[in-house]
């Protein structure tokens, strides 16, 4: 029932009571014939010939407005004068007089319907702006269920302070939540906080005098959770918003919207965390004192195994038995090498391979001095980083090659270059090459100096990386490692 007169009400409201137009200007057409009607039982005809047609003219103008009701005032004005005056059925008039009369009606009519238009025009205007308000009223108060719904059902804490004291006007469920047991409602700060009064109160009074917003992050905050119980330190971050005007000077001192959010379980739990990474770092460089120092005593002691070797290959007179020893030392010291480096760099678990090829060149470029004065070194070498479960073998079969080049490459004292060169062969994939322009293979064999021990150790350190050694043909000797990059 509510919804089907609630458009009626509406269009009457808009319309303020005028008619349709097309029903408007049939009515006047009707009302100007009853007002003829109405006549016929006076006699003479003539009897009243003006003043009966003004309360026809009058209501036309009423329910129509302007234009119906000038229609009625044309029509009325001309029966009058046709059916009216002397002489009767003729629009010839007799008496000037009565001229006067019609111009009077029509006068009448005239401004009956201007004034009833515009009455009409006002009724409508109050009725639309009446619809607005009670529009505006409705969509204000949804607005303010909506604002107290969010208000109420708020995880965060919300309070409303009032007057110079601040006192609680409106507290919500979340904000109840922080002393259950305490009343707040119409009680000030210091009543229902007063171990927390010396720091809200000066933070209070500054937003209240100042007009301005305050935020605090992590502020710690004394609380107790109800009469009779210690207060605890609790962390909040909080907003107090001044809300001036909102009520006359004379009755408050302005309102304060306190919005806060209690964060002591995740200020704890950061503490908790600095102090794990406290302990983690503590942890870190312990381990890492202890990785250096654990790299420094393993090359201490392969150089204590390499002088061993050493005074052991100056007290054997036999050749082979001395280089085999020498061969043996320049191993333990390349793997030497790798821990040394390891102990001074930052990354305990790997090294730059680059930066230790050309150390571990310039070192057999003192082992082999003689070697060395007639033959140049080169390394082209990318700056590529190694684990130490790759880097030893790696080493040990650069050293290897290098060697077999200084021995077998040269004969008779000639002079050459050897070229080292390091990079990636393809994604995840590592390419290891050492060239000579030597005298190359022994025709017939498949590797020169193949019955040594050192290229037995680089086929066994090839397995073990999992990769391939490859002789490509050149004008001297060419040998290419390849594996993954581990």
């Amino acid at each position: 029932m509510m919804t089907s007169r609630e458009p009626m009400g509406r269009e009457g409201m808009m319309h303020g009571n005028r008619l349709p137009p097309a029903l408007g200007y049939t009515t006047a057409l009707l009302l100007a014939a009853l007002a003829q009607l109405a006549r016929f039982p006076l006699h003479p005809p003539t009897l009243i010939p003006f003043i009966t047609y003004a309360p026809f003219i009058l209501l036309s103008a009423f329910q129509g407005g302007w234009g119906p009701g000038l229609l009625t005032t044309l029509l009325c004005s001309l029966e009058s004068v046709y059916f009216a005056t002397e002489p009767v059925r003729s629009f010839r008039v007799k008496d000037p007089q009565d001229w006067l009369g019609v111009g009077g009606l029509a006068l009448t009519g005239v401004v009956a319907s201007a004034m009833f238009d515009r009455l009409q025009q006002a009724r409508r205007a109050a009725a639309e702006a009446e619809r607005m308000q009670s529009e505006m009223g409705r969509e204000l108060e949804a607005r303010k269920r909506m604002l107290e719904s969010v208000i109420e059902h708020s995880p965060v804490s919300m309070a409303l302070l009032r007057g110079r004291d601040f006192q609680f006007e409106m507290v919500n469920p979340a904000y109840q939540a922080m002393a259950p047991d305490e009343q707040m409602a119409g009680r000030t700060v210091a009543e229902v906080w007063p171990e927390a009064i010396t720091i809200l109160l000066p933070l209070l009074e500054q937003v209240r005098d100042t007009q301005t917003i305050f935020h605090a992050v992590g502020m710690a905050i004394p609380r107790h959770r109800g009469p009779g119980l210690p207060p605890e330190e609790r962390y909040f971050d909080f907003s107090c918003v001044p809300l001036p005007g909102a009520f006359p000077a004379a009755s408050t001192a302005g309102q304060i919207l306190l919005v806060a959010s209690d964060v002591t379980g995740q200020h704890r739990a950061h503490r908790e965390l600095e102090k794990t990474l406290r302990e983690l770092e503590a942890a870190v460089t312990e381990k890492t004192v202890l990785l250096k120092e654990v790299h420094h005593r393993v090359k201490n002691n392969l150089a204590v195994i390499a002088s061993l070797l050493s005074m052991k290959a100056n007290a054997i007179e036999g050749i082979e038995a001395r280089a085999a020893l020498e061969d043996s030392q320049r191993r333990v010291r390349s793997i030497a090498l790798i821990h040394e480096r390891l102990s001074g760099t930052e990354h305990l678990d790997r090294i730059d391979f680059a930066e230790y090829a050309g150390q571990l060149l310039q070192e057999l470029r003192g082992v082999y001095g003689d070697a060395a004065g007639r033959i140049a070194i080169r390394l082209d070498a990318e700056p590529i980083e190694m684990g130490i479960h790759c880097a030893v073998p790696c080493a040990l079969i650069l050293s290897e090659l290098v060697v077999n080049a200084f021995k077998h490459a040269f004969p008779d004292q000639r002079n050459g270059q050897v070229l080292v060169a390091l990079r990636f062969s393809a994604p995840g994939r590592l390419e290891l090459s050492v060239e000579d322009n030597g005298v190359g293979f022994v025709p017939g064999a498949s590797t020169r100096g193949s019955n040594s021990v050192g290229l037995r150790i680089v086929e066994i350190l090839t397995k073990q990386l999992q990769g391939s050694l490859e002789h490509v043909d050149c004008a001297g000797t060419r040998l290419v490692l390849r594996f993954g990059a581990l």
